[in-house]
């Protein structure tokens, strides 16, 4: 064996999801070891303590091309403490086994292809190891009306958008910005919403067949953009007259803002209480859905898109492997549910349509479409932008101008991405296209559809 150890020469700390081991010193006695280096003819690893002589080594091998992994069983091995230190002890296994030794070849030539192409273009990379169409990426609109008008206005190469959305959904509407929230005040409901579809291209498309039931007034991304205290009770008051039912959306708190929107709440349970109104407010912070729970009487808090969390990407169907688990997340345990309602009073939740369906479990639940959010800023990057010049010098904003209003940040075309307020967004446009996805999600547990557009 002193032989063989002269002989190892391994390559030494691969990223450990390309590479780790199970030792079996006995039976029903497994061990996860931590490969320290490794070569065709065996590997290194180290433990806290020392070990008997092991029945048998399994190697887990990533396949980059089949984004998976493979196990070879290692039964026929050599193996020797090769040095101790004060907190492990290294040993090398040495083995023969053709499996074990064609594998470390593969993971070399796979590891090595990613090294050269990291290094050179990430493009590149992405669509050797995804077929991610990188030739695309150069490929943008000019502003956000172009933007607009590449998702919805254009027809060519695209399946027509006719959605209808059935008589047992209740139909609702965001209004996430002071543009929205003026243009509202100014006009009916209908007047409105066949404005809000017209400026978005989407007249035609079968939405303007029914009239809104319902208006979320707020942004769950941005705390800047809720309106102020007097234009809020405006709406709520111009609702109320209509009979049009309102849910207030609120994003995370800031310590700072706790007192005053805290005020704010208790002000709008007041006015619930006099008009004799229950409303709900989507969460998306803890402590407002304890305080509401504790302080309120009038409110009913959901689930906010923040806080009912699942993994969002418009790249996501680039990813090789497995994706079923994707359908489901916490919000799916019926013991989190449990606990929501009994904790908060929690029973609706907000979800997302997001490019695949999602499994949504019993209960209350609506479905905001076309779009769907993928991360979100405290620190608006847009605004750093807009006031800096450079998107990394961001910091927080007490006082906003508001440059949303008129710029976005625009991403590649085949992308269907979008930066705006502090967050970013994808187009989910399929769910517009497919009449059947619309349907299976209205016949089994949404029983709400929320229309929101950039």
């Amino acid at each position: 064996m002193q032989e063989k150890k002269e002989r190892f020469h391994g390559i030494p700390m691969l990223p450990y999801g390309l590479l780790s081991a199970v030792m079996q010193e006995s039976p029903g006695n497994r061990k996860e070891i931590q490969i320290t280096e490794m070569a065709e003819e065996g590997f290194c690893f180290r433990t806290a303590r020392a070990i008997c002589s092991p029945q048998k080594l399994e190697v887990c091998f990533y396949d980059m091309e089949r984004a998976e992994y493979g196990t070879v069983v290692i039964t026929e091995f050599e193996i020797c403490r090769e040095k101790e230190e004060d907190f492990f002890t290294q040993f090398l296994v040495w083995t023969e086994q053709e499996e074990y030794r064609r594998q470390v070849q593969k993971l070399v030539r796979q590891y090595s292809k990613y090294i050269r192409l990291k290094l050179e273009d990430d493009g590149e990379l992405e669509s050797e190891l995804t077929g991610y169409p990188s030739e695309f990426d150069g490929e943008h609109c000019s502003s956000l009306e172009e933007q607009r008008q590449y998702w919805f206005a254009e027809k060519a190469g695209r399946a027509e958008i006719n959605m209808e959305i059935p008589e047992h959904t209740e139909c609702a509407i965001e209004l996430d910005c002071p543009e929205r929230y003026t243009a509202y005040l100014q006009k009916s409901l209908p007047e409105f919403y066949h404005d809000y579809l017209r400026k978005n291209h989407l007249q035609g498309s079968g939405l303007e067949a029914r009239i809104p039931d319902r208006i979320y007034i707020g942004n769950q991304f941005c705390h800047l953009l809720f309106p102020e205290e007097e234009l809020l009770f405006a709406m709520l008051e111009k609702a109320k007259k209509e009979f049009t039912a309102v849910t207030l959306s609120f994003t995370y708190v800031r310590e700072i803002l706790l007192e005053d929107t805290f005020a704010l709440l208790r002000k709008i349970d007041h006015w619930c209480s006099k008009n004799e109104l229950e409303m709900e407010c989507v969460v998306n912070d803890w402590g407002m859905a304890d305080f509401i729970r504790k302080e309120t009487k009038y409110l009913l808090p959901c689930l906010g898109t923040l806080l009912n969390k699942r993994k969002k990407d418009p790249r996501i169907n680039y990813k090789k492997g497995e994706r079923d688990l994707y359908s489901q997340n916490s919000f799916n345990a019926d013991f989190y549910q449990e606990f929501l309602r009994e904790s908060f009073g929690i029973e609706r939740a907000e979800w997302e349509s997001c490019g695949y369906m999602q499994d949504i479990p019993a209960g209350k639940n609506s479905l905001h479409f076309p779009f769907y959010q993928t991360n979100t800023s405290q620190y608006c990057p847009l605004y750093a932008v807009q006031k800096e010049g450079d998107r990394g010098r961001q910091r927080l904003v007490y006082k906003c101008p508001q440059y949303c209003k008129n710029a976005a940040f625009l991403y590649p075309k085949h992308l269907n991405m979008i930066g705006r307020y502090n967050s970013l967004f994808a187009l989910d446009r399929d769910f517009l296209e497919d009449s059947e996805q619309l349907k299976r999600y209205t016949d089994s547990n949404i029983d709400r559809l929320v229309l929101n557009l950039l």
